[in-house]
């Protein structure tokens, strides 16, 4: 299952707004890494969920200043599909989320995320098992039930930045 362009960026957008309220507000960054962290049975003080809601926050404050046209806390559809991630906004916003992402759900911190951490991840965030599915399998190449968070961090970045078909 291919995703144009067109359709990771409705599909970006419609993950990033957890709350289903139609605008993108730091809410909805708190509640994905709150709903991850519980998802996976981190606890709240941890490690790995402090970072993930540092990497989130991180990228909410970065999105709210680039896209945020109107100033008023919340990104619109129109907001966003006129925001671009660039590789420069990106490196600077866009890095530590997706490095506490793809690691959050590394729970013996090996380097590798097991499937059903992966499955578990991707439902908190509210994609398509089938996507989740085929997405861990084409990522695990090799048939080991595991996935490198290097790996998941790279297929995150162009998820985000990328303007070709991707998985």
């Amino acid at each position: 299952m291919a995703f144009s362009a067109a359709d990771r960026l409705r599909m970006r957008f419609e993950l990033l707004d957890v709350n289903g309220s139609g605008a993108l507000t730091s809410a909805d960054f708190e509640l994905y890494a709150s709903r991850v962290c519980r998802v996976l049975g981190v606890p709240a003080g941890a490690p790995a969920a402090q970072t993930l809601s540092e990497g989130c926050r991180r990228f909410w404050t970065g999105l709210a200043a680039a896209a945020d046209l109107d100033q008023d806390g919340q990104v619109s559809y129109a907001e966003y599909r006129a925001f671009s991630h660039d590789d420069v906004w990106f490196a600077e916003y866009g890095e530590a989320y997706v490095a506490a992402v793809s690691t959050v759900c590394d729970l013996d911190d090996d380097g590798l995320i097991e499937r059903d951490h992966f499955l578990g991840l991707h439902s908190a965030a509210g994609f398509p098992l089938s996507y989740t599915v085929k997405l861990f399998d084409d990522l695990d190449g090799g048939g080991t039930g595991r996935v490198s968070t290097a790996g998941f961090a790279t297929f995150l970045r162009a998820f985000y930045t990328g303007a070709d078909e991707l998985l």
